[in-house]
């Protein structure tokens, strides 16, 4: 018997062991169950809070815009409707900044209402309105300031700019004071229009106050507007789109193939660039 017993006991030991592993495994399962249960209602609520702070931020951008506004208009006079489309359009299409405001009253405007600095901010609304329009104000006074500072002498104002049929486009022009200076040429010469392109520095946008150091003033009596590449502009007037007339486009290069630029029939466009 006693023999027999000590058969049996191994068995009765390999037995019983599946069965402490068989709770434990139990006792893991309903562990990991109630944790993935406590992490789902950690998660559902960590999305309920976002949804909260999402709505909160959304809710004080508004009420920090509204203040802007008020502050703008009745303390400084200033169209806060005309400032906020001026803002809108310098971002969304390649017209530049408005000359009404200028770039830095622009500028301060799109930082005031940057959605990284609403939520990190912890100034009052009130405070904060009321200093930003402070600098809005401030920046489109020194704006208009800069801007009449560059006197235009004309020998009589009742006559009107005369025009030959003739237009510039430069192509990618990286010199805002060889921009200045064509503009000059171009007021001196009668050039109908100077469309300038991609990285060409222009009246309306970056490099503004370069070029109008060199220019003195020409930038603002010769018509311009800028696109983002040189096809979009060709495109342009070959179409003769905005009831334009449709031109014919020649490049300033030197080659073997090269005419004599006064040997031209008028009306054309001139195309130059892609230098410094």
């Amino acid at each position: 018997i006693t023999n027999n017993m000590a058969k049996i006991t191994p068995f009765f030991t390999s037995w019983t062991t599946p069965s402490k592993s068989a709770s434990s495994s139990s006792t893991i399962l309903f562990e990991s169950f109630t944790s993935s249960s406590k992490s789902n209602q950690s998660t559902n609520h960590e999305e309920k809070q976002g949804t909260a702070t999402t709505s909160n931020n959304s809710n004080n951008k508004e009420a920090r815009i509204k203040a802007l506004h008020t502050k703008l208009t009745t303390t400084f006079n200033i169209n806060a409707t005309l400032l906020s489309t001026a803002s809108l359009t310098s971002i969304t299409s390649t017209s530049g900044y408005n000359p009404s405001f200028g770039k830095s009253a622009i500028k301060a405007y799109q930082s005031y209402l940057k959605a990284s600095a609403l939520s990190s901010t912890t100034e009052d609304v009130e405070k904060a309105s009321i200093r930003t329009a402070r600098q809005i104000d401030f920046l489109i006074k020194q704006h208009k300031s800069a801007e009449a500072s560059w006197i235009r002498h004309l020998d009589d104002t009742t006559k009107s700019r005369r025009n030959f049929p003739i237009i510039l486009v430069l192509d990618n022009v990286r010199s805002a004071f060889n921009v200045g200076s064509i503009f000059r040429t171009a007021d001196a010469t009668g050039v109908s229009f100077v469309y300038t392109t991609g990285i060409t520095p222009h009246p309306k946008g970056n490099g503004r106050e370069k070029v109008a150091k060199v220019a003195l003033g020409a930038e603002r009596v010769v018509p311009t507007r800028h696109f983002d590449s040189t096809k979009e502009v060709v495109d342009f007037l070959r179409r003769g789109e905005e009831g334009e007339k449709k031109w014919t486009l020649v490049g300033m290069e030197t080659t073997d193939r090269s005419l004599d630029y006064t040997s031209l029939s008028y009306p054309g466009g001139v195309v130059e660039g892609n230098a410094i």
